[in-house]
């Protein structure tokens, strides 16, 4: 396990100031200051068009994540009236989400960088994964959930020897986890600012790989559909497609569609700032929350995508649909097929349209 030697720095998507390899878990320091948090993308030497996918940390520590299957479902693309969909199960990921992707480099670099103990907050799958991920490790993981967590997300936390610390709610959580990595030595495994930025760059890094496996699997879409809450997986995935892109591997962008239970990535835009608090109440807990980042609206604006507001309702029915076809998913996660009718009615999707769906959980805790 190693840095990668071909990492030459960060550059921030807000200002563009360029920054030396190293950590920086709240973002440009400079857009920090100025009261915009933004977050870093990380920058690499040119490497050969059929170079793999570079990531921060080489030879991580695995639980076997990534290579996730991606499914062909003609009978869906039949009745939502699209060309071609598919389904990116990262269901299938060690602990059951994507964030095992994240967790493996994040965790990795935690490792690297001298870290015992990981500080994050987290009531659902980001705990799950970087308790499993520090155990792997060794490291401690510090996880701040809501008193309302899960039952089942709770217990697998602390089967993985997780130190939970219970708040009122999801903001209250970010002070603890502020203290725990500015005072106490914890390494940062989630954003604790408010308003907020992404995670660490380098554990966003993580989730590039998706885009390649999408194209090995079905091309180039001209869709995907992301459910989002601060972000960090659109943003990933956004910047695995810019690097095929800009290695020549593609020809065009693909549009990537953020999928949330209520207004906020639509507010942000129109005001063209995503600082603000959006609350509203939802099941759909791993994209909960009334907070926005500008990774998130940098995706959209970038890709040409669009945010998507869907309903817990419609999320239940979209829920029902995968299991009739043998797929269990969080109810979050299926809101990105009910997604898909939303963006048909509304123009942005039609006949010809190849979609994929980014199935980020499963249903074993949700």
């Amino acid at each position: 396990m190693q840095m990668n030697p071909s990492l030459s720095g960060l550059r921030c998507i807000r200002c563009a100031s360029l920054w030396p390899p190293a950590d920086y878990p709240e973002g440009c320091p400079s857009c920090l200051e100025a009261g915009h948090p933004a977050s870093l993308e990380c920058l690499y030497e040119p490497s050969a068009a059929d170079a793999p996918m570079p990531l921060p940390v080489l030879d991580p520590v695995t639980l076997g994540e990534g290579a996730t299957p991606c499914l062909a479902a003609p009978a869906l693309a039949q009745a939502e009236g699209v060309g071609q969909l598919w389904l990116k199960c990262e269901s299938a990921n060690p602990t059951g989400s994507h964030k095992d992707r994240m967790a493996a480099q994040l965790v990795s670099r935690a490792r690297l960088a001298g870290a015992t103990r990981v500080a994050a907050a987290s009531s659902g799958n980001a705990g799950v994964s970087l308790a499993a991920y520090c155990a792997a490790a060794r490291l401690q993981a510090d996880i701040a959930i809501t008193r309302n967590c899960p039952p089942l997300q709770r217990e697998a936390m602390q089967r993985f020897g997780a130190r939970l610390t219970a708040f009122e709610d999801s903001l209250s959580r970010w002070p603890h986890v502020e203290d725990l990595c500015r005072n106490h030595g914890a390494f940062a495994g989630t954003n604790y600012l408010n308003p907020p930025t992404g995670t660490h760059a380098y554990g966003v890094e993580g989730y590039k790989p998706i885009a390649q496996e999408i194209l090995d699997a079905c091309g180039t879409p001209s869709d995907i559909v992301v459910p989002t809450a601060r972000g960090d997986l659109l943003w990933g995935i956004f910047l695995g497609w810019q690097h095929l892109l800009r290695s020549g591997r593609i020809e065009r962008m693909p549009r990537l569609h953020a999928v949330e239970p209520y207004a906020r990535l639509s507010r942000a835009r129109a005001t063209g700032d995503a600082r603000k608090i959006w609350d509203g109440v939802t099941d759909q807990y791993s994209i909960a929350g009334g907070t926005s980042t500008l990774q998130s609206l940098e995706a959209l604006s970038r890709s040409g995508g669009s945010p998507v507001e869907v309903s817990d309702a419609s999320a239940a029915q979209a829920q029902q649909r995968l299991e009739r076809i043998g797929l269990a998913t969080e109810l979050s996660a299926a809101a990105a097929l009910a997604a898909v009718s939303r963006l048909r009615r509304s123009g942005l999707l039609d006949a010809e349209s190849s979609v994929v769906l980014i199935v980020t959980s499963d249903g074993r805790r949700g």
